[in-house]
């Protein structure tokens, strides 16, 4: 059978990177692109026009099995505050009757050595970003399939570019809790996740990878002098709960709902109840074959995504 890949989020930073990646390094790798929104496949077509781009919903089983029709590997990413157990449940069911499928690579976003039980009890019942990945995780495990995890124990760089407003109009960095964490380049992740689906090595199947980038853990207030190094410019840092929740409290709520603001800050203390689990590893290095993207590199790069000039 010919490979033919799937990749969910494709017109995402972590899809969009591992499509161009295995187009340039397998060009003979057939492509099917999924984005639920119609002009994100419209640029997709544009940018792949040897592909096949579609349509699809983790919650609806017949236009997942269409999806997964055929394919011999697949990149699954989920958006925040997806019902992963149901999704899971419906990926596992359509997935287990493809005979040809050998390697699905499915991101998660987990602190290390965290649990779901380490999760207030209060915020299980939501799902989103606390508890999320570790449900997905433990329905794929029980399904026997042929899964390997890249989990990102990491903020990814471009969060900058998200954050950035308060950067630019007032020349404040505003995150609560002045924390240790890790960083990686969404592109990074993206390239080793092509990688892993084109090698054909069956010994990824099962590997549970960390992948930050292996040499910068920095307090968010560290964050703030390097960003104002690079731009030459005094960044100031503001880590209280209460300036974060007056400048991104009204978006966070106009994005998941009246309870974002008490989640969102409430998976901020998680973090920071658990930054020593934070740390280097090598991961990343190896599945690149290359020293990742550093955090002061990323922004020197996109420098004036996060601050135009």
């Amino acid at each position: 059978m010919d490979d033919r890949a799937l990749i969910f989020g494709a017109a995402g930073h972590l899809g969009l990177p591992l499509a161009r990646w295995v187009r340039y390094k397998s060009p003979e790798t057939k492509l099917r692109l999924v984005s639920r929104n119609a002009d994100q496949r419209q640029r997709l077509q544009a940018d792949f026009p040897d592909a096949e781009v579609v349509a699809a919903d983790y919650l609806d089983p017949a236009s997942m099995a269409a999806a997964l029709e055929g394919i011999s590997a697949a990149f699954i990413v989920t958006p925040d505050f997806l019902d992963e157990q149901r999704a899971m449940e419906i990926l596992c069911a359509e997935a287990t009757s493809k005979k040809g499928l050998r390697q699905i690579v499915r991101i998660l976003g987990n602190l290390p050595y965290t649990k779901l039980s380490d999760i207030p009890e209060r915020w299980r019942s939501i799902g989103g970003t606390l508890t999320q990945h570790h449900v997905a995780r433990a329905v794929l495990d029980g399904s026997g399939l042929p899964v390997t995890y890249l989990n990102m124990p990491a903020y990814l760089m471009d969060d900058l570019v998200r954050w950035s407003g308060p950067i630019r109009e007032q020349n404040l960095f505003v995150m609560p809790y002045d924390r240790r964490h890790s960083w990686v380049d969404p592109a990074d992740i993206g390239e080793a996740a092509a990688n892993i689906i084109m090698s054909r090595d069956d010994r990824h199947i099962g590997q549970y990878y960390d992948a930050e980038c292996g040499h910068d853990v920095f307090r968010f207030g560290d964050v703030a002098k390097i960003l104002s190094d690079v731009f030459r410019r005094r960044i100031d840092y503001d880590e209280s709960p209460e300036t974060w929740r007056s400048l991104n409290g009204p978006r966070y709520k106009a994005l998941y709902g009246d309870h974002a603001e008490e989640y969102f800050l409430a998976f901020y203390h998680f973090e920071q109840t658990h930054e020593f689990s934070v740390r280097n590893s090598n991961v990343l290095e190896t599945l690149l074959a290359r020293e990742p993207t550093s955090l002061r590199s990323w922004i020197k790069c996109n420098a004036n995504a996060v601050l135009p000039q």
